[in-house]
This record gives structure tokens, C-alpha cells and sequence, in this order.
């Protein structure tokens, strides 16, 4: 029980930490910015057409291809630095025991990468507030943008969408079952990519996890373009980063791209082993 309370003590000591350094707010500040972009038109289209928007918006915002360049490019830029000791860190150690301290890093990278996510749902409904009316399901609005007089729509009122929303989506699936898939698969994501730079600070040099982290990211954009195209889409199996955007899964388990199953399952027993191998490994080897 005592290592329990103590790992939690060293994942609250981290957290503390991450809200004192600048970077964390810089990626505040992109997430702010993009949505912006992202959201701020439909209130235009919503005053246009004197509709209201449905809160359900956020399952949407990796719509577009690049942005899981902006999303791996956030989960790198927060945990850069995951796993870095200093002289703080070694007074944790002698206080907590390599261990907790270690289990305390991933319990971390768990807890501030689900907050990140509730920060990008909360950022959708911020931007869309003037325009923002509950609505049980997804709203006229929304299912006449998915629908083909999308286009129509914003080109009737001037507007430029730099988010879709897939028709198919709309009819097959609630907006609460949506709204749970692309959560979980927002914040495994990002919690792989913390975890995954943690894990490899412990067993090699500084910079591997950053730059694995990022061909990752490459990954994710090249498996669902130039990839598909020429190699297929078996690409997408080794992709975890792609699965950030639910939709790239195959929720009809037709085999022809992964399944949430195969997804969720691969990211829960990646993190897990590569976080007990690492808090292992980190008991067993000098601190650097």
C-alpha cells in the first residue's frame, strides 16, 4: 500500500511539474489556435441558416488527414521531456524508491493526456458557444453538413470548413457513442506517445523516444495516403498514431483495416508492458 500512495505521490509531483513549464501552456496556445479555425466557422453557418450547433462536434476534429500531424505533433511536444531526471528527481528517488518514482512517470502520462483530451472537447464547445443548443441527437445542422447540400451551405454563407463530418457516421452511431469511441482513441494515443518516450529514456539515449515519437507521426500520415496506395493497407496495422481518428478503424470488422478491438487492444497492452518493463528496467540500472 505504501508503494501504491507513493508512486501516486511521485504522478502528482510530475503533473505539478509539467504545469510549471512553458511548454505545456505553448501547446495550450496551438490547440487554442486550431480550433479556432476548426470550429469558429460553424457559428457563421449556424447565424446564416438560424440553426443551432449539437455539442457533438469534437469526434470530428481529425477529419481532415493533416491534423494528426498537429495531434502527434502535440503529444511530442508535451512529453518530450517524459522520463528526464534532475536533481529534483533524485531526491524523489531517495524519498519514494526507484520504483514508485518510476510507476509515478506513467500514472502521470495517463492522467495529463486524458486532461488533454477533456481540454480538446471543451475547446470545441468553447468556439461554437454562441451557436451551442443541447441537442440528444446530432442536430440539423450537423446532418445537413454531412449530407450532400454541405457544400451548398458553405458556399451560401461564405464560409471555408476545415472540419467534415462523415454522413455515415451520423446515421449508424449515437452521438454519445461517438463522442466515447474518439475520446478513448484521442487519449490512448496520446498516452502511447508519452509512455512510448518514457519507456525508451530509460533504455537508451535521450533523444530515441523523440525521434521514434516522431516517425510514428510520419507513419500515421503516410499509411492513410502514398502508403495506401502503394503498399496497401496493411500499414495501418502498425500505425497507432492513425487510429487517433476513429475513423480509420473498421467498425464493421470487415479485415479491411484494423478493428477498434484489434486497436484498443494493442494500445492497452503496449502501454502496460512497455511501462512495467520500464519501471523494472529503471530499478535495475544506474540513474543517468
Amino acid at each position: 500500500m505504501h508503494r501504491v500512495q507513493a508512486a501516486f505521490f511521485c504522478a502528482g509531483m510530475q503533473f505539478s511539474r509539467r504545469l510549471s513549464v512553458s511548454k505545456t501552456y505553448l501547446a495550450l496556445v496551438v490547440m487554442l489556435i486550431f480550433g479556432y479555425y476548426m470550429y469558429s466557422p460553424l457559428n457563421d453557418i449556424a447565424a446564416h441558416y438560424n440553426l443551432s450547433v449539437s455539442p457533438w462536434i469534437f469526434p470530428f476534429f481529425l477529419s481532415f488527414y493533416l491534423m494528426l500531424l498537429v495531434h502527434g505533433g502535440l503529444g511530442l511536444l508535451l512529453y518530450s521531456d517524459a522520463g528526464e531526471n534532475d536533481a529534483y528527481s533524485y531526491l524523489v528517488i531517495s524519498r519514494c524508491g526507484r520504483g514508485a518514482y518510476m510507476a509515478g512517470q506513467f500514472l502521470e502520462i495517463l492522467f495529463s493526456s486524458f486532461l488533454y483530451t477533456v481540454t480538446l472537447v471543451v475547446i470545441s464547445l468553447l468556439f461554437v458557444a454562441p451557436s451551442l443548443a443541447w441537442d440528444e441527437d446530432w442536430g440539423i445542422l450537423l446532418r445537413s453538413l454531412a449530407s450532400s447540400s454541405g457544400g451548398i451551405m458553405c458556399q451560401e454563407s461564405g464560409v471555408s470548413l476545415t472540419i467534415g463530418f462523415s454522413e455515415e457516421v451520423l446515421t449508424v452511431f449515437t452521438p454519445i457513442q461517438v463522442m466515447l469511441m474518439s475520446f478513448f482513441c484521442t487519449w490512448l494515443s496520446t498516452a502511447f506517445m508519452g509512455v512510448l518516450i518514457c519507456f525508451c529514456r530509460v533504455f537508451f539515449e535521450k533523444s530515441t523516444g523523440v525521434v521514434l515519437g516522431g516517425l510514428f507521426i510520419c507513419l500515421s500520415l503516410f499509411a492513410i495516403n502514398l502508403g495506401y496506395i502503394l503498399i496497401g493497407s496493411w500499414l495501418t496495422y502498425i500505425s497507432p498514431l492513425t487510429w487517433a481518428n476513429f475513423l480509420y478503424l473498421d467498425w464493421y470488422y470487415s479485415g479491411m483495416q484494423p478493428s477498434p478491438a484489434y486497436a484498443f487492444s494493442v494500445w492497452v497492452v503496449s502501454i502496460l508492458a512497455m511501462s512495467v518493463t520500464a519501471v523494472v528496467g529503471f530499478c535495475r540500472r544506474d540513474i543517468r
